[in-house]
């Protein structure tokens, strides 16, 4: 979700009116400007009664730490952020600022959360966690692609997915699949990666969503189709962006991360604990396809197939 990034605001504006920091994946990301849209459906007014504060990584984790030092250092009175190394990043330096956090897994909360529906502490927000979503992406590239037999799944080498890896690797046996893992701990790991899948002969890839396979997804994308592999995502922005299918939460949804967020940005600016608010669900998962992309591997997408996508692409 992407932010305005505000100007340098007086000294005295910052002593005055309360800072809400937002720390990013990407640069910018899409939903744009939902957060501060919802902020002022509350009755907020952006210089009044909040200063918004963005910070972006640029798809490099290895930037969290330095961004998180700089929002710190306007003495947030709350930060959104994503969980893994974002939230970790702003806990090795503050543990007492409340953090609004989205976690692909509740695992990346970090232990900053007691339970779902009452998770104590400083920390709390919102997860995309549908573990059965992991093995269904698994089945529809079987289903587009009945002689599949190996594939390959793109990850993080240090995010912590094992909900997601447990789920598929119980899957993949029940449906005639063997997987590799192709870790990356940087964007110009991909072309690597890339190789790698095509020299143990992957036939598909599955892709984990994170700091760098977010802000590479056109790359991700160009790649796949050069070396004529189907993709399978986690969310319709990769899709939009040249994958061939995502199945799950649209995590730039309007509806759910930007108005949950503003939703418990204002609670806290209201004196809520942030323990004492529920860490939120998606209730919904999409399959969605990129036709034009099929056409680019070679692949027909059968209409029984399609009767059951919730967005066929233009």
């Amino acid at each position: 979700m992407a932010l305005l990034l505000l100007g340098s605001a007086p000294a005295s504006a910052w002593a005055q009116v309360p800072v809400v920091g937002y720390l990013g994946l990407g640069s910018p990301e899409p939903g744009a400007p939902y957060l501060t849209q919802y902020l002022k459906g509350l009755g907020h007014q952006e210089g009044r009664t909040f200063l918004l504060e963005p910070r972006w990584a640029s798809g490099d984790n290895s930037r969290f730490p330095a961004l998180a030092r700089e929002l710190l250092d306007r003495r947030p009175a709350v930060i959104s952020a994503p969980c893994g190394p974002a939230l970790r990043a702003i806990r090795e330096i503050s543990r007492s600022v409340p953090v609004v956090a989205g976690c692909a897994d509740p695992k990346n909360f970090l232990g900053e959360v007691a339970s779902l529906n009452r998770p104590g502490g400083l920390t709390t927000g919102f997860t995309f966690l549908a573990p059965e979503s992991a093995g269904k992406r698994l089945q529809l590239l079987k289903e587009l692609l009945p002689t599949l037999s190996r594939v390959g799944i793109l990850h993080h080498r240090h995010d912590d997915w094992g909900t997601y890896l447990q789920e598929m690797e119980r899957a993949a046996p029940r449906l005639g699949l063997t997987s590799s893992k192709l870790p990356v701990e940087r964007a110009e790991d991909l072309e690597g990666a890339f190789a790698t899948a095509v020299r143990q002969r992957a036939e598909a890839l599955v892709v984990f969503p994170d700091a760098i396979t977010f802000g590479a997804r056109k790359r991700i994308a160009t790649l796949a189709i050069t070396h004529k592999l189907p993709t399978a995502f986690d969310t319709r922005v990769f899709v939009v962006d040249g994958g061939l299918l995502s199945y799950g939460p649209d995590w730039f949804d309007p509806e759910f991360a930007p108005r949950i967020i503003a939703t418990y940005i204002d609670k806290i600016l209201k004196g809520a604990a942030p323990g004492d608010l529920p860490v939120q669900q998606p209730t919904r998962l999409e399959l969605v396809v990129n036709p034009r992309t099929a056409r680019m591997l070679g692949l027909n997408v059968p209409n029984s197939f399609l009767t059951r996508v919730d967005e066929v692409l233009k």
